[in-house]
Parts: structure tokens; C-alpha cells; sequence
């Protein structure tokens, strides 16, 4: 009868079991080896599959998106769940596993899972492996079925192979917590060909999200591993065997996991690990584990010691774990012990994907799959090849680390680009956000939206809930000082000293860009001209004539312009409105060569048709300033005002957006319509102070002080400036 040894697939077991050497068959030509050591147990049949559930106090945010497991979103982080994930890595329930070096969950970041209540409930795990103990504390209630075979030991000193490996994924005690500890068990046996068909038929049946094999096939005469060639593979499966056909069935549902060998000569990857090589159909449902200790800080991983083979030819499939870990042994039911290998970093990647399962009920496991190699950490080694994971995203590995580091955290946090699918089917990305509102919307369109929490996807279609806000933003506003002394310059020093005598400073003070403005002799007509920044962005002209003169002088103005989105866009770069306005000036003469000023426009804009948006009405808007100063105060020409101004805001317009609403009540997604209120319920004021005076020929100087409330007509903005202009003219 062939043998296979326990030291290709494990380094060591410490506690109450040892090494042991093993012996089985497989289609009478090869031999099996576990990926680790222990394992054990006996009797018939299974467990209620009640086990008392792990739990964690999960605290719900004051944002809180709805209930359930991922009930408070958070797209971009798990800053709400910080604090809880710390407590979590102190507990004795994780500090248990801190081994040397090693501390193999906290690697994975398995506590992040556990911090927002992700336990694997309601998800099933096939474990494929030699000597469980059914009655074991950690896994006794979660065992929904086991094969006679798996209950029987190969030799009495290795039962705890199994049991360990059982814990790991699924495992639950008052000493220990598994990386999932709340799935279901499946427990088969490698033993024969048709003890593996057995047990992997009954992974498909029960749905099994992933199947776990912490065993090899090594080579009977050399006892090294069987490498992935056509001769080995025509050597032990032939045209077929009742497993291969179970495999092909199984893999087109849920993920095979392979432990690979923890020879680190190896120079080449293993037979099972490296089936795909041999039978692709089975590689979109296929995973290899290999064995590394990492160095590590909160960020992610700087560095690992390979202790097993390298991923090689399996490499494209390919992830890394920590394999130390402190799990079950089989000498009695609350046994432990220490085991190494990547017999136990395969159980974390198992487990794992029975959590994202549990995390994102509507993805299939090929698609879990794809998350965990999309998301696993290869921040330590540079690629040399690239896999495409799925809608343009690709993952970088090599041949050594294969696609990196386990990372449940960065699993369960959107990849690639989110995106928001519309009620037409059309898909709009969310790598910046798709409506930014000019600053007359102000906050309009995010407290609009703020009420409601919209569905997103990320590149691989996992789903997620964000705050609707989330979905747009108010164009940039510069710095206070700088838009200033920008318009004192784009309009001319002189001009705006002159202009306290009748008619308007300046047209176009909401938006960028240089203004140039002429008079005729008598002051009675002007004209402004808005000239885009650059030969691009806003443009428009502005003529007025004045109506009444002297002491009291009215002016009247009309101006059309194109906004290219600082003002009153409502969509992406190039997205303009075009607007109108009637525009208003009134000026009175005063003793002592005092002088006050109203200035004001009314005007209507057509607004830009934007994706988010199925419709948008046009948008009354307003403005007005008022200014009191006086001329010639400390020498001829000088000029001292105070202003208070309304610049440029919606008064009036609507839109509607029909977008998918997470529903907190149901914990449903549905298309609603959402009306949306372009007017900002704030205005912004701004108050200054300025000093002009000539200081020379053709030379101008400008002193201000400014305070701006409500900034961009966004509630509660405010910025300050202290503005020193010198202009000389030639």
C-alpha cells in the first residue's frame, strides 16, 4: 500500500499530538500527504449545527445606513469601527494567537470582519481532511454532516489534523474564535477517490461557498511533492475519476482551496494546487494557500518570510496567510495546540471567503473569489505579471508571492471604482462625484439628497450604501484673499475707484476670469466683457446706460454669459448653463463727497442636463450689494467704503433624480424619485472694508478687508482676508 507523510504538507503540531506517519490510497498510483499534522475522531453522524453564535457589541454609528450586519455604511472606511477592532486584537480570544512573531489574525485583519458583526452565519464550509473530533468544543454544534471516513483516524497519534484545520475556518470556544465562527461545517475525507467524490458532491448539494483541502499528493518513491505535469496528472486521474467529475461540478459553483507544499524547494507547484494548469475549466473556481510570515503595521504589509513553497505555476490563483495558529486538537474536547503550515493558512482564506459571503449575500463565490485576490495585499514585491479580475481591473503577482497577502479588511471595502446604476440601466461612476453644483446652488443638491441613503456597486458589483450627498459636491471655491485680490486685478484698481461715481464695479464678480470694461466720456454707457481664463471657461458681456443723472443716478444693465460650471453648473467639467439678467444700479450723491451705492440683478439661467438628473427646470437667481464710503478723505481722489454684498444664488428651480434608495424600514433597494430644491437655504454675505487711492502716475493702491458668511452659500462657511493691492498701469 502506498504511504504519504505528514512533513511534505506541515512543520509541526506542539501540544498533546505529534507527527505521525500516515497511510491511504488514491486511484492506487499516488500519495497523499497532509498540508499540516494532527487530526481525529469517531462515531456516526453530525452535530444540531446550533453552536452558540460568536458575537460582538457592534456599535451603530449616528449615520447609521439601516440594520443588519453592514447596517451603518462606510464606502471608503472603518473608521466607526476603529475603536472596536482595537478592543477586539487585545481580547484573550486574539491574543491567544500571538505565537513569536506571529500573530496570524490580525495579519488577515480578520478583526475588521468581526468588528462589524461579520461571523460566516448562514454560510457553509467543506472541510476535506483526516481525523476530526466531531465532539470537539469549537466545531461539535456547527457540524451539519460528516462522512464516516473522516470520523476514522489513518493512525491513532494524527488525529488532530482535521480538527485543527476545522477550527481555523469555523471554530468557536471560550478559548479560541476561527476566522468565521459561525458557519457550517461539511467534514469529508480524502481517503479515496470516492471518499473526495463523496465529499465534494456534498459540497455542491449543501452550497457549500468554498471547500478546503489541506493535503497534497506526493511521490511514493521520493516522498517529494507531485508536481503539476500532464504525466502526473495522466498517472493518478487518468481520463477521469468519479473526484474529477465532482470537482468540475463543484468548482463551476463555489472555490476549491488548496494548501500548497511546505517544501520550500520545491520548484514547482503541487498536482492539486496546479489542477487548473492541467484542467482550466477549473481555475475560476480555484485557490492556492501558501505559508508566510509577514511583518506588519496597521497600514498593510511591509514585508514576508515565504515558509512554505512558493506559489509558482499556481501563482495567478494564488494568495498568502499566516500559518501559525493555536487551534483544536483531537485528545480530547477541549484540547489545544500550536500547529505551523500552510495546512492552517488555507483554513483563513476558507473562512474568509464564508465572511464576504455573509457580507454580500448577492455575490456569487467566483465572484468572492475574485474579491479576495483583487484585494489582497502586494504592497512588499513589485508584479511582473497581471491578472484582469474583472471589468477592466487588474491585479499585479508574481511567482513567488503570488497576488499577496490575505486582506479581509480590504476585501470588505469597495475595489475599483464605485458606481451608482440610474433607473435607465446607465452606469455613473462615482470616481468623482457626478453633480458639481456651482456655488449659487450652494448645498442645495447635498440636502436634497442628504435624506436618503443610495446604493452603489464597486468594479466587482459588490454592493454598498452611501449617503445620496455622496453623490455631488460644490465646485471649488478659492481661498477668500485670493478670489479678491483676483478680481481687483481682473477689473482694474482704477475702475472700481471710478465706479462709486455711477453704474457697476463689476459685472462679472461671481465668476473667473478677466473682466474689461470701457466707458464712453461722459460715463453715460458702458460695456463689460468676461473673457475666459486661458481661451476657456466662462464668457459674457454686460452693457448698461444710465437712466438718470446728477446727484441721483440710475443705471440699467442687461448681461448674458455662458457659466462653464463655477457658478451655476450642475454636472461634470463642460457641463454650462446659459443665463440672462436684468441688472439694476443706483447711486446717491451726498455732503462731503459722501456717497452710497445699491447694486442688484435678477435673471434667469437654462441649466445643464446632467445623468443623475431624469429632470431639471431652468433657475431663477439674484444678487445685490450695498456700499457707503466717502471720496477725497485724506487727499484728492482717495476713496473709503463699506460694503455688504449677496453675490450670485439661486432663488428658485427644481430637479429630480430617480435613484436606487436603500430603504431602512425593509432593508430593501428600490428606484425612487427624489425632488430635489435647487435654492440654498443660505445666502452667502459678504462684508468688507476698503481704502483706494492714487499713489502716483498711473499708479494704484488698494487696501481690504473682507469677511465672508456662509461661504459659496453653504450654511455655516465663513473665511476672513486681509487684502494689499498695488496696480500700475502702462
Amino acid at each position: 500500500m502506498p504511504e504519504f507523510v505528514s512533513e511534505r504538507y506541515s512543520s509541526a503540531v506542539q501540544g498533546p499530538v505529534r507527527l505521525a506517519l500516515l497511510r491511504s490510497t488514491l486511484c492506487g498510483t499516488a500519495l497523499l500527504a497532509l498540508a499540516a499534522c494532527g487530526g481525529g475522531g469517531d462515531g456516526d453522524g453530525g452535530g444540531s449545527g446550533s453552536q452558540d453564535e460568536y458575537s460582538v457589541n457592534v456599535p451603530v454609528p449616528p449615520d447609521s445606513g439601516g440594520t443588519g450586519i453592514l447596517g451603518s455604511y462606510y464606502v471608503s472606511t472603518f473608521a466607526p469601527y476603529e475603536a472596536l477592532a482595537a478592543q477586539l486584537r487585545t481580547s484573550a480570544l486574539y491574543t491567544i494567537q500571538r505565537i513569536g512573531a506571529s500573530f496570524a489574525p490580525i495579519a488577515a485583519r480578520v478583526e475588521y470582519a468581526h468588528a462589524v458583526g461579520l461571523t460566516g452565519k448562514g454560510q457553509v464550509i467543506s472541510i476535506v481532511d483526516a481525523g476530526f473530533r466531531k465532539t470537539h468544543e469549537t466545531i461539535a454544534d456547527s457540524i451539519i454532516q460528516i462522512q464516516p471516513e473522516a470520523e476514522t483516524s489513518l493512525d491513532p497519534d494524527g488525529r488532530s489534523h482535521g480538527t485543527m484545520v476545522a477550527s481555523i475556518a469555523a471554530g468557536y470556544s471560550d478559548t479560541i474564535v476561527g476566522v468565521a465562527p459561525n458557519a457550517s461545517l461539511l467534514l469529508g475525507s480524502f481517503n479515496t477517490d470516492s471518499t473526495l467524490a463523496r465529499a465534494t458532491n456534498a459540497a455542491l448539494s449543501n452550497g457549500a461557498v468554498a471547500q478546503n483541502n489541506s493535503w497534497g499528493l506526493v511521490d511514493g518513491t521520493t516522498f517529494g511533492t507531485l508536481y503539476a505535469t500532464p504525466e502526473n496528472f495522466q498517472a493518478v486521474f487518468g481520463s477521469g475519476t468519479a473526484y474529477t467529475r465532482a470537482l468540475q461540478a463543484y468548482s463551476a459553483q463555489g472555490v476549491v482551496v488548496f494548501a500548497v507544499s511546505n517544501d520550500t524547494t520545491d520548484t514547482m507547484a503541487g498536482l492539486m494546487e496546479g489542477l487548473p494548469l492541467l484542467m482550466p475549466e477549473l481555475e475560476s473556481g480555484w485557490l492556492a494557500v501558501a505559508n508566510a510570515l509577514p511583518d506588519y503595521d496597521a497600514n498593510g504589509i511591509n514585508s514576508v518570510q515565504l515558509v512554505s513553497a512558493a506559489c509558482l505555476e499556481a501563482a495567478a490563483w494564488c494568495l498568502l496567510a499566516d500559518g501559525t495558529w493555536y487551534g483544536a486538537t483531537a485528545s480530547g474536547d477541549a484540547s489545544y495546540g500550536i500547529g505551523y503550515g500552510s495546512s492552517f493558512a488555507a483554513p483563513q482564506v476558507t473562512g474568509a471567503l464564508a465572511l464576504l459571503a455573509e457580507a454580500f449575500p448577492n455575490l456569487t463565490p467566483h465572484q468572492l473569489r475574485l474579491r479576495l485576490l483583487a484585494s489582497a495585499d502586494n504592497s512588499f514585491f513589485t508584479p511582473d505579471q497581471w491578472l484582469e479580475i474583472e471589468n477592466g481591473l487588474k491585479h499585479g503577482y508574481n511567482d513567488t508571492y503570488g497576488h499577496g497577502f490575505l486582506d479581509i479588511r480590504a476585501a470588505l471595502l469597495p475595489i475599483g471604482t464605485p458606481k451608482v446604476t440610474l433607473a435607465n440601466g446607465i452606469a455613473v461612476t462615482l470616481e468623482k462625484p457626478p453633480v458639481v453644483a456651482g456655488s449659487a446652488f450652494g448645498d442645495s443638491i447635498s440636502r436634497s439628497l442628504s435624506s436618503v441613503n443610495i446604493s452603489v456597486t464597486d468594479s466587482l458589483d459588490a454592493e454598498f450604501r452611501t449617503p445620496g450627498g455622496a453623490l455631488t459636491a460644490t465646485a471649488g471655491l478659492p481661498e477668500l484673499g485670493t478670489a479678491r485680490l483676483a478680481r481687483a486685478f481682473s477689473t482694474g484698481l482704477e475702475a472700481r475707484r471710478v465706479a462709486s461715481l455711477g453704474g457697476f464695479s463689476d459685472s462679472f464678480e461671481s465668476f473667473p476670469g478677466r473682466t474689461v470694461t470701457t466707458r464712453t466720456a461722459d460715463t453715460r454707457l458702458s460695456a463689460s466683457v468676461l473673457m475666459p481664463e486661458g481661451g476657456t471657461g466662462d464668457y459674457g458681456i454686460s452693457v448698461s446706460t444710465a437712466l438718470a443723472e446728477g446727484p441721483t443716478r440710475l443705471d440699467l444693465g442687461l448681461k448674458v454669459a455662458r457659466d462653464q460650471g463655477t457658478v451655476l453648473g450642475l454636472g461634470d467639467d463642460g457641463a454650462g448653463s446659459d443665463l440672462f439678467a436684468v441688472q439694476l444700479a443706483l447711486s446717491q450723491e451726498l455732503a462731503g463727497d459722501t456717497f452710497v451705492s445699491l447694486t442688484g440683478e435678477v435673471g434667469r439661467a437654462s441649466l445643464a442636463q446632467t445623468e443623475i438628473f431624469s429632470d431639471v427646470s431652468s433657475a431663477s437667481f439674484d444678487s445685490v450689494g450695498l456700499e457707503v464710503g466717502r471720496r477725497n478723505l485724506a487727499t484728492k481722489g482717495d476713496r473709503l467704503a463699506f460694503g455688504a454684498r449677496l453675490p450670485m444664488a439661486v432663488t428658485s428651480g427644481k430637479a429630480e433624480a430617480v435613484l436606487p434608495v436603500f430603504s431602512r424600514a425593509t432593508g430593501t433597494t428600490s428606484y425612487e424619485p427624489i425632488a430635489i430644491d435647487l435654492a440654498p437655504e443660505a445666502r452667502q454675505l459678504d462684508l468688507s472694508v476698503s481704502y483706494q487711492r492714487p499713489v502716483g502716475d498711473n499708479l494704484e493702491l488698494m487696501l481690504e478687508l473682507v469677511h465672508s458668511k456662509n461661504q459659496g452659500n453653504r450654511a455655516g462657511e465663513q473665511d476672513s482676508a486681509a487684502v494689499l493691492a498695488l496696480t500700475w498701469a502702462f
